[in-house]
């Protein structure tokens, strides 16, 4: 709480940019360019004068043209940011148990995360309100493989079967993969697949471990064989080597001089609404054709932002 008021007292009582709308940042993902359109709606409702389209780059790029007042907000995800800023922060192991919808808050690791976050960040910029939303990267074992080894979460790692394949969607960072061998996980090599759901179905298996994110799995892609699979996740209240990779989740970043106190106000709001099943659903939404404005504008309707 005293963190979130030194960087509230922070924001300039007056838009520091009178006659230039604000402009978003985005990675250019569809969960990027939804949330942007989010906080840019948050904005609107506070009395911004917002632009439409949103400035795409990755996060170093885009703090570049904050520099430059170019870009005055953009959302990002606290442990890729810190890797950015800081590597050797970003390295830092924490419990990694950021799974569920609830505050990241909740993981005291996570909130040292957001705090190292805040010291990195260049001189100018501020984050706002951590959101629950998590890209922790979770391993996934079939319910059968699961019970046969009598394991519930990550303490329990080394009881699974030595060598077996992992699934992904993505090449794993090297980081995420050393996480889970410190908790004492014997994996297999890495395979490649296209898409969450044949990660899933190849983890249901039984002859596969899946590796994903709570993003990846939630909101409307939550079916099939999703039910069939669990992850391991860190035992509550863990510390050091059985924690797994360092919790990841979205926060605002944006320029301190262009937002008014109550414009940085009403991004917090969003964290307080936006939950991780209802980020997947809307990305599934955009993947499918949907426009960005228009799901956030009725997402902030049926929130009262």
């Amino acid at each position: 709480m005293l963190l979130l008021a030194v960087l509230t007292g922070c924001a300039s009582d007056d838009n520091g940019d009178v006659g230039r709308p604000l402009v978003m940042g985005a990675s250019g993902t569809p969960e990027s360019l939804v949330m942007a359109q989010i906080y840019a709606g948050a904005l609107r409702g506070a009395g911004a004068d917002v632009s439409p389209d949103p400035r795409i780059g990755d996060d170093g790029a885009l703090l570049d043209a904050m520099s430059r007042s170019e870009v005055d907000l953009f959302p990002a995800f606290t442990g890729r940011l810190l890797a950015e800023l800081a590597p050797a922060s970003a390295a830092t192991p924490d419990s990694g148990n950021a799974a569920g919808d609830g505050p990241a808050a909740a993981d005291p690791n996570a909130d040292a995360r957001y705090v190292a976050l805040n010291r990195s960040l260049p001189e100018g910029v501020s984050v706002g309100d951590a959101t629950p939303v998590s890209v922790t990267p979770q391993l996934f074992v079939s319910n059968a493989t699961a019970a046969a080894a009598g394991v519930s979460d990550l303490s329990g790692c080394a009881r699974l079967p030595a060598g077996l394949l992992v699934v992904t969607t993505d090449e794993p960072d090297a980081r995420t993969l050393h996480a889970f061998a410190d908790a004492g996980c014997r994996l297999g090599p890495v395979a490649r697949v296209g898409d969450a759901r044949t990660v899933l179905e190849r983890v249901a298996a039984g002859n596969a471990l899946g590796l994903l994110t709570p993003l990846q799995i939630a909101g409307d892609t939550a079916s099939g064989p999703a039910g069939q699979v669990e992850a391991l996740s860190a035992p509550s209240g863990s510390q050091g080597a059985a924690a797994g990779p360092p919790a990841e989740v979205l926060v605002p970043v944006y320029r301190t001089a262009a937002l008014t106190r109550d414009q940085v106000k009403a991004i917090n709001r969003v964290a307080g609404e936006i939950t991780t099943a209802d980020l997947a659903t809307l990305a599934g939404r955009v993947r499918a054709g949907s426009n960005p404005a228009g799901l956030a504008v009725d997402w902030l309707n049926e929130h009262g932002i």
